[in-house]
Protein backbone atom coordinates (compact mmCIF):
# COMPACT_ATOMS: atom_id res chain seq x y z
CA UNK A 1 0.00 0.00 0.00
CA UNK A 2 1.45 3.37 -0.99
CA UNK A 3 1.15 6.88 0.38
CA UNK A 4 -1.60 9.10 -0.98
CA UNK A 5 -2.32 12.82 -0.98
CA UNK A 6 -5.07 14.27 1.15
CA UNK A 7 -7.09 15.93 -1.64
CA UNK A 8 -9.46 17.70 0.76
CA UNK A 9 -6.58 19.47 2.51
CA UNK A 10 -4.95 20.26 -0.84
CA UNK A 11 -8.18 21.89 -2.04
CA UNK A 12 -8.53 23.92 1.13
CA UNK A 13 -4.93 25.07 0.85
CA UNK A 14 -5.34 26.16 -2.79
CA UNK A 15 -8.52 28.07 -1.96
CA UNK A 16 -6.89 29.75 1.05
CA UNK A 17 -3.92 30.92 -1.02
CA UNK A 18 -6.23 32.15 -3.81
CA UNK A 19 -8.36 34.13 -1.38
CA UNK A 20 -5.28 35.51 0.38
CA UNK A 21 -4.17 36.85 -3.01
CA UNK A 22 -7.68 38.24 -3.57
CA UNK A 23 -8.07 36.32 -6.80
CA UNK A 24 -11.32 35.01 -8.23
CA UNK A 25 -11.73 31.63 -9.89
CA UNK A 26 -11.95 33.40 -13.25
CA UNK A 27 -8.67 35.25 -12.67
CA UNK A 28 -6.82 32.02 -11.87
CA UNK A 29 -8.39 30.33 -14.88
CA UNK A 30 -7.26 33.18 -17.13
CA UNK A 31 -3.63 32.66 -16.08
CA UNK A 32 -3.56 28.86 -16.10
CA UNK A 33 -5.85 27.81 -18.93
CA UNK A 34 -7.85 25.57 -16.59
CA UNK A 35 -11.63 25.65 -16.53
CA UNK A 36 -13.67 27.05 -13.65
CA UNK A 37 -15.13 23.56 -13.20
CA UNK A 38 -11.63 22.01 -12.91
CA UNK A 39 -10.49 24.55 -10.35
CA UNK A 40 -13.72 24.33 -8.38
CA UNK A 41 -13.42 20.53 -8.18
CA UNK A 42 -9.80 20.87 -7.04
CA UNK A 43 -10.71 23.29 -4.26
CA UNK A 44 -13.48 20.93 -3.12
CA UNK A 45 -11.13 17.94 -2.92
CA UNK A 46 -12.75 16.15 -5.85
CA UNK A 47 -9.80 16.20 -8.26
CA UNK A 48 -6.21 15.00 -8.19
CA UNK A 49 -4.04 17.41 -10.22
CA UNK A 50 -0.97 16.42 -12.18
CA UNK A 51 2.44 17.77 -11.24
CA UNK A 52 2.33 20.03 -14.30
CA UNK A 53 -1.05 21.32 -13.18
CA UNK A 54 0.25 22.09 -9.69
CA UNK A 55 3.23 23.97 -11.13
CA UNK A 56 0.98 26.12 -13.32
CA UNK A 57 -1.37 26.74 -10.42
CA UNK A 58 1.47 27.71 -8.08
CA UNK A 59 2.80 30.15 -10.68
CA UNK A 60 -0.61 31.80 -10.96
CA UNK A 61 -0.96 31.99 -7.18
CA UNK A 62 2.61 33.28 -6.85
CA UNK A 63 3.67 30.58 -4.41
CA UNK A 64 5.83 27.49 -4.50
CA UNK A 65 4.45 24.02 -5.20
CA UNK A 66 5.91 22.88 -1.88
CA UNK A 67 3.73 25.38 -0.02
CA UNK A 68 0.64 23.79 -1.57
CA UNK A 69 1.50 20.15 -0.85
CA UNK A 70 3.54 20.37 2.37
CA UNK A 71 2.19 18.01 5.00
CA UNK A 72 -0.49 16.57 2.70
CA UNK A 73 1.01 13.10 2.29
CA UNK A 74 -1.11 10.46 3.99
CA UNK A 75 1.06 7.51 5.09
CA UNK A 76 -0.12 4.02 4.16
CA UNK A 77 -1.98 2.02 6.79
CA UNK A 78 0.20 -1.00 6.05
CA UNK A 79 3.01 -2.19 3.78
CA UNK A 80 3.25 -5.74 2.51
CA UNK A 81 6.48 -7.31 1.24
CA UNK A 82 6.20 -10.83 -0.14
CA UNK A 83 8.87 -13.34 0.78
CA UNK A 84 12.08 -12.67 -1.14
CA UNK A 85 10.75 -9.55 -2.87
CA UNK A 86 12.34 -6.86 -0.69
CA UNK A 87 14.82 -4.42 -2.24
CA UNK A 88 18.41 -5.60 -1.76
CA UNK A 89 21.21 -3.35 -0.50
CA UNK A 90 24.85 -4.39 -0.42
CA UNK A 91 27.11 -6.77 -2.29
CA UNK A 92 28.60 -3.88 -4.26
CA UNK A 93 31.17 -4.12 -7.09
CA UNK A 94 30.58 -7.82 -7.49
CA UNK A 95 32.32 -8.57 -4.19
CA UNK A 96 30.74 -11.02 -1.75
CA UNK A 97 29.44 -9.33 1.36
CA UNK A 98 26.40 -8.81 3.56
CA UNK A 99 23.16 -7.99 1.77
CA UNK A 100 20.21 -6.29 3.47
CA UNK A 101 16.71 -7.11 2.24
CA UNK A 102 14.54 -4.05 2.96
CA UNK A 103 11.10 -4.84 4.38
CA UNK A 104 9.38 -1.44 4.60
CA UNK A 105 10.44 0.65 1.58
CA UNK A 106 6.85 1.66 0.93
CA UNK A 107 6.60 3.51 4.26
CA UNK A 108 8.82 6.53 3.65
CA UNK A 109 8.45 8.36 6.99
CA UNK A 110 8.79 5.24 9.11
CA UNK A 111 10.38 5.31 12.56
CA UNK A 112 11.80 1.78 12.25
CA UNK A 113 14.04 0.09 9.68
CA UNK A 114 13.15 -3.61 9.45
CA UNK A 115 15.38 -5.70 7.21
CA UNK A 116 16.72 -9.21 6.78
CA UNK A 117 20.50 -9.41 6.78
CA UNK A 118 21.91 -12.10 4.49
CA UNK A 119 25.41 -12.78 5.83
CA UNK A 120 27.88 -14.83 3.77
CA UNK A 121 30.48 -16.98 5.48
CA UNK A 122 32.73 -14.22 6.81
CA UNK A 123 36.30 -14.01 5.50
CA UNK A 124 37.07 -10.43 6.49
CA UNK A 125 36.42 -8.27 9.53
CA UNK A 126 33.57 -5.80 9.01
CA UNK A 127 33.73 -2.22 10.17
CA UNK A 128 31.44 -1.72 13.21
CA UNK A 129 28.45 0.59 12.89
CA UNK A 130 26.60 2.68 15.42
CA UNK A 131 23.74 5.17 15.52
CA UNK A 132 21.44 6.80 18.05
CA UNK A 133 18.61 4.57 19.17
CA UNK A 134 18.02 0.86 19.62
CA UNK A 135 18.22 -2.31 17.56
CA UNK A 136 16.62 -5.74 17.73
CA UNK A 137 18.28 -8.77 16.14
CA UNK A 138 16.94 -12.31 15.75
CA UNK A 139 18.81 -15.11 14.02
CA UNK A 140 16.68 -16.87 11.42
CA UNK A 141 19.31 -19.19 9.94
CA UNK A 142 22.93 -20.10 10.71
CA UNK A 143 25.20 -19.05 13.55
CA UNK A 144 26.08 -15.42 14.15
CA UNK A 145 28.86 -13.55 15.91
CA UNK A 146 28.22 -10.01 17.14
CA UNK A 147 31.07 -7.79 18.21
CA UNK A 148 29.47 -5.30 20.61
CA UNK A 149 31.97 -2.84 22.04
CA UNK A 150 34.43 -5.05 23.90
CA UNK A 151 31.98 -7.96 24.10
CA UNK A 152 31.69 -10.91 21.75
CA UNK A 153 28.21 -12.44 21.53
CA UNK A 154 27.36 -15.71 19.79
CA UNK A 155 23.79 -16.40 18.67
CA UNK A 156 22.17 -19.52 17.20
CA UNK A 157 18.93 -19.82 15.19
CA UNK A 158 16.02 -18.56 17.30
CA UNK A 159 18.26 -16.48 19.57
CA UNK A 160 17.67 -12.74 19.76
CA UNK A 161 19.41 -9.63 21.04
CA UNK A 162 18.11 -6.16 21.91
CA UNK A 163 20.84 -3.56 22.13
CA UNK A 164 21.66 0.10 22.49
CA UNK A 165 22.82 0.99 18.98
CA UNK A 166 25.10 3.83 20.07
CA UNK A 167 27.71 1.21 20.99
CA UNK A 168 29.74 0.22 17.88
CA UNK A 169 28.77 -3.27 16.75
CA UNK A 170 29.35 -5.62 13.81
CA UNK A 171 27.38 -8.69 12.76
CA UNK A 172 28.99 -11.62 10.94
CA UNK A 173 28.24 -15.26 10.19
CA UNK A 174 30.11 -17.47 12.63
CA UNK A 175 29.51 -20.95 11.24
CA UNK A 176 30.72 -22.77 8.16
CA UNK A 177 27.88 -21.42 6.09
CA UNK A 178 25.91 -18.20 5.60
CA UNK A 179 23.45 -16.78 8.10
CA UNK A 180 20.22 -14.83 7.98
CA UNK A 181 19.23 -12.27 10.63
CA UNK A 182 16.10 -10.18 11.16
CA UNK A 183 17.19 -6.66 12.12
CA UNK A 184 14.85 -3.88 13.30
CA UNK A 185 16.44 -0.50 14.06
CA UNK A 186 14.68 2.41 15.72
CA UNK A 187 16.77 5.54 15.54
CA UNK A 188 16.31 8.62 17.70
CA UNK A 189 17.18 12.29 17.40
CA UNK A 190 19.44 13.97 19.99
CA UNK A 191 16.36 14.81 22.10
CA UNK A 192 15.51 11.12 22.32
CA UNK A 193 12.52 11.15 19.95
CA UNK A 194 12.16 8.57 17.20
CA UNK A 195 13.04 9.99 13.79
CA UNK A 196 12.68 9.02 10.16
CA UNK A 197 14.62 5.78 9.81
CA UNK A 198 15.57 6.43 6.17
CA UNK A 199 17.05 9.85 6.90
CA UNK A 200 18.94 8.70 9.97
CA UNK A 201 20.25 5.61 8.20
CA UNK A 202 22.10 7.73 5.68
CA UNK A 203 24.41 9.04 8.40
CA UNK A 204 25.48 5.74 9.94
CA UNK A 205 28.57 3.76 8.93
CA UNK A 206 27.37 0.54 7.30
CA UNK A 207 28.41 -2.91 8.45
CA UNK A 208 27.68 -4.33 5.04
Amino acid sequence: MTSTVNLADLGRCVKAVRLANRMTLDEVVAQTGFTVSWLSKLENGQLSPSLEGLVRLADALQCGVDSLVEGLSVPPRFVTVKKGSGRLDGGRNGKPGPVAEQLADGWHARAMDPEILHLPRSVTRLRPENHRGERFLMVLEGDVKITYGDDLIHLAPGDSLYLCATVPHAITAAGRGPAKVLSVSCETSPNGHAQNGRAAKASRSADR
